[in-house]
């Protein structure tokens, strides 16, 4: 595994910071459920996002080598109603886990990283699309807002949503491991107004969510194992 990989900003200071969030929330039950609910909805942005860009983004890997390919300018979906969805949606997930964690610090923190983080990303990839594609992107970056969403759609809507966009953009690892911090989060308030009840009581949605957990941790590793040591077909004779 590449070095450069976990000195991006995901990995300096967003997985640190729900690593804060497990260790130090001190939250009500109200908080619980408020976070659970804003961190869905930004799932369910990201998901409804990259079903139409996943397989059509700049291909960052070609970056160094002076070959990126930004593909076709995605204007349906979301996209018709905010320039960076992706980007919305994971200030929508890190809200949520911030508001479950009733940590005014820590919340301010990740405001902090999304505010400069995300700004300079945003800023790069309008500067790309504005210098490639020209006059279209200019035309839907006068129309449609870069950070809060707008009513109205846009009118000149291109894009289907494909499956194939989850797949490439591998936004199912992200649902895994936010779904499975979310869990945890609700199991570990449930341990600490339980006390010793849970363990020697544990009802069955206790049950059926360390289940589901489990479940979605082992697909993530099943995945990745079959992805870094594929199947072999045993050769003709």
């Amino acid at each position: 595994m590449k070095l450069k990989r976990f000195v991006k900003p995901r990995f300096v200071l967003l997985y640190p910071l729900a690593l804060a969030v497990l260790l130090y929330a001190h939250t009500t039950e109200r908080q619980l459920h408020a976070g659970i609910v804003l961190a869905l909805l930004g799932l369910a942005l990201r998901i409804w996002a990259n079903g139409y860009v996943g397989h059509v983004k700049v291909n960052w890997t070609q970056k160094w080598r002076g070959d990126v390919r930004i593909g076709r300018l995605v204007t349906a979906g979301p996209y018709a109603f905010v320039r960076h969805p992706l980007y919305l949606g994971s200030a929508l997930i890190g809200a949520g886990m911030f508001v479950i964690a009733g940590n005014v610090w820590l919340s301010l923190l990740a405001l902090l990283f999304f505010l400069v983080v995300y700004r300079q990303k945003m800023a790069e990839e309008e500067a790309l699309l504005g210098g490639e594609l020209g006059a279209e992107y200019l035309i839907y970056q006068a129309a449609v807002p870069r950070w809060l969403p707008s009513w109205r759609r846009y009118g000149n809507r291109q894009g289907t949503w494909r499956w194939q966009g989850i797949l490439a953009s591998k936004e199912w690892k992200t649902d895994i491991w936010v779904l499975v911090l979310l869990i945890t989060l609700y199991l570990r308030e449930e341990i600490l107004q339980e006390r010793e009840a849970f363990f020697q009581q544990m009802d069955w949605k206790h049950a059926v969510l360390v289940g589901l957990m489990a479940a979605l941790i082992l697909t993530d590793l099943f995945i990745e194992c079959q992805k870094r040591w594929p199947m072999r077909s045993p050769s003709n004779a």
